[in-house]
């Protein structure tokens, strides 16, 4: 067994090194509009299993991502997909409990669909905000137009909301939160 300290951001390069794999770039995704927002706290961890990613102005915010390309050879590009799916729980980190309903339902109150570009993906354009496309979308939408709908894809979104840039993130979010204020 080695002798010493260990390092901890060593262990960060080995665990977290590669942006371009699937679960990586998701949690990239989640820092990028987490970062977008202004909510990133270095006391606070990412909770895993939340109900959902963020929570900006009282508004419970999920987050998901896909890609044109993957870590993995690939004959053609990624067909792009985004899990939407309704449960009949959640988990509450606050609160350390499992929540049942009744009807299975989507826990955020809004939605950022995030899709890296670039073909081929590498750690360098993964984190350039310039080479992605968000998507800021109300869940009352999806619950509307798409039920019990368990993944979308871009021409759906498309026509929710236009992508918008990363450093238009915060202006979508909030005039999603002042909306609901006003009513």
């Amino acid at each position: 067994m080695p002798s010493g300290e260990l390092d901890i951001d060593r262990f960060r390069r080995w665990a977290l090194g590669d942006l371009v794999d699937n679960r990586n770039r998701g949690l990239f995704a989640e820092w990028l509009v987490g970062e977008a927002l202004g909510v990133i706290d270095e006391a606070a961890p990412r909770r895993e299993w939340d109900a959902y990613d963020l929570l900006y102005r009282e508004t419970k915010i999920e987050i998901k991502a896909s890609g044109r390309s993957q870590s993995w050879s690939q004959e053609r590009q990624s067909t792009i997909r985004f899990g939407i799916e309704q449960r009949s729980s959640s988990w509450t980190a606050a609160s350390d409990e499992w929540i049942p309903h009744d009807e299975p339902m989507r826990f955020a109150d809004v939605y950022v669909f995030c899709l890296h570009q670039p073909v081929p993906a590498t750690n360098e354009n993964v984190a350039d905000p310039a080479c992605w496309m968000f998507w800021v979308i109300a869940t009352e939408t999806l619950d509307r137009e798409l039920g019990s709908q368990k993944s979308v894809g871009i021409r759906p979104l498309n026509r929710f909301a236009s992508p918008i840039a990363w450093s238009d993130i915060r202006k979508e979010v909030d005039a999603y939160v002042d909306s609901r204020q006003s009513i």
